[in-house]
């Protein structure tokens, strides 16, 4: 038999009834814990209904329920439930917004510093410089993409500090953002050093030494060596006080480090490592004939090693310095081939070159900004709570990719009426830049969980191998519009 017990103002009275049975408990305005809000007449409930069934037989199975006066009953697992279908939706409208307002400015900031970049490029190769040491063309297209991947990393590095809480405390910001410099000024001169050697070995062959008239050998290596490693150091210092003040002013206004933080990164880096590769080979060639390339060099040099010392000796930071190298070298191979295919295509696909950078720095810039956030879940853990995430990340991503691409496409059209294009290249175009950045999305996405799997650091490692990838993939596509639209 079951009972029915009610007690009402805390005076009890036993009822007793066969069957299943209710526990009334009604409890004063004063009972702490009792009441619950009626949100009908805003007045407060202070009776719940206990409800405890069984069989006949008396299987111990129990039900639990509760209910105001008004007879109105609810599963007690339901009591309090949030509305979780529309906390989802609102999330995805947040992440949407915010995703389009810091997103794009940034992907418009960055591939409008690739076309500067590409104007100040060929504003310098007409320099005394490059006409005398052609070698000069060589180090700079192996030196932009190091550095920017250098560049690349430190940012990704800040981001996931920045969320993560560490840059909150304002001594444990300072370390950090000291640290992640030393970092990036030591694989700057590492870059720096190791691009003007290649520079100098490939100066050996035939047609890339010096021009007609030009100086001996030892001086034309002393001014490769000495404007790469500066250059490199140089602009990585500019650069890397950029990305600190990016990371620590958006995190104070409330922007996410990881949306903004590789674009800007992308956008100022070449520009900055050009200007600099132009002043300093020029005022290197103009006194090659002295000792000063070469003390350069050797103080840049001696700088790298000084900063070594300084980076091993940072428990925080000294496993950082052997990391990252085999992606930085697959980046490096990637972009020189994809360099090889716009010169052989250029001269057929004249308006090619110009677009190149379009395509590759969009895609490159969503691909960086995807694998920073993934980087990012994964140092919070656990990963898992985060999939539906990044799965409407990658769609808000690619669908911001595609109509900056084709307004870029139609800015340049509307500057440059000689390079208009037919409806067969738009929709060509269209279907490459969503193929280019769903590639550079989901390889973003699978490299970083990888390396996480296997013990790696993906900050160290996913950029390089993200706009390695990116630039080879983006040229080939770019080359078969062009050959399908012609």
């Amino acid at each position: 038999m079951s009972a029915a017990i009610e007690l009402a103002d805390v005076d009890a009275k036993a009822e007793l009834a066969g069957g299943a049975g209710h526990l009334l408990v009604a409890l004063p305005p004063s009972s702490a814990g009792g009441t619950r809000r009626n949100s009908s007449n805003g007045s407060s409930s202070s009776s719940f209904e206990l409800s405890v069934c069984g069989s006949a037989a008396g299987a111990d199975s129990f039900e639990l329920s509760a209910c105001g006066r008004d007879g109105g009953r609810r599963a007690s697992s339901d009591v309090g439930r949030p509305d979780e279908n529309g906390q989802r939706r609102r999330r995805a409208r947040e992440v949407a917004r915010e995703m389009v307002v810091e997103v794009v400015p940034a992907l418009l900031v960055a591939v409008a510093g690739s076309v500067v970049a590409g104007s100040v490029l060929g504003g310098i190769q007409g320099s005394r410089a490059f006409e005398r040491i052609p070698a000069l063309f060589i180090m700079v297209t192996v030196l932009l993409n190091l550095k920017s991947n250098i560049e690349l990393n430190m940012s990704a590095r800040l981001s996931t500090l920045a969320n993560l809480g560490v840059l909150d405390s304002k001594a444990e910001a300072v370390a950090a953002t000291r640290s992640n410099m030393e970092l990036l000024l030591l694989q700057s001169t590492i870059v720096g050093a190791s691009v003007g050697l290649i520079s100098v070995a490939l100066s050996l062959l035939p047609g890339k030494g010096a021009a007609a008239g030009g100086g001996p050998f030892w001086a034309d290596a002393a001014v490769l060596l000495a404007a790469g490693t500066g250059s490199t150091v140089a602009g990585s210092a500019v650069v890397g006080v950029l990305i600190s003040a990016t990371v620590h002013v958006g995190r104070a206004c409330g922007v996410d480090p990881d949306n903004i933080g590789t674009p800007i990164a992308s956008s100022f880096g070449d520009m900055t490592t050009l200007m600099l590769v132009g002043a300093l080979a020029s005022g290197l060639v103009a006194v090659s004939a002295t000792a000063w390339p070469a003390v350069v060099a050797a103080g840049f040099v001696a700088l790298g090693a000084a900063l070594l010392r300084v980076v091993r000796a940072n428990r925080q930071m000294a496993h950082h310095v052997g990391q990252g190298w085999l992606p930085l070298v697959y980046a490096a191979a990637t972009s020189s081939v994809a360099g090889l295919i716009v010169e052989k295509c250029a001269p057929r696909f004249p308006g090619m070159p110009a677009l190149v950078p379009v395509i590759n720095g969009i895609g490159g810039n969503i691909g960086t900004v995807f694998a920073s956030r993934v980087s990012t879940s994964l140092h919070r853990r656990p990963a898992h709570h985060h999939r539906d995430q990044h799965r409407l990340v990658m769609l808000i991503l690619l669908a911001i990719n595609v109509p900056v691409q084709v307004a870029f496409l139609l800015a340049r059209q509307a500057m440059d009426p000689a390079a208009a294009a037919g409806p067969a290249f738009l929709l060509a175009y269209t279907v490459a830049t969503v193929a280019h950045g769903l590639a550079m999305l989901v390889l973003g996405r699978a490299v970083c969980t990888l390396l996480w799997a296997r013990g790696y650091d993906p900050d160290d490692y996913v950029n390089p191998l993200v706009t390695g990838t990116g630039d080879m993939l983006g040229t080939i596509l770019l080359a078969l519009v062009f050959l399908v639209a012609s």
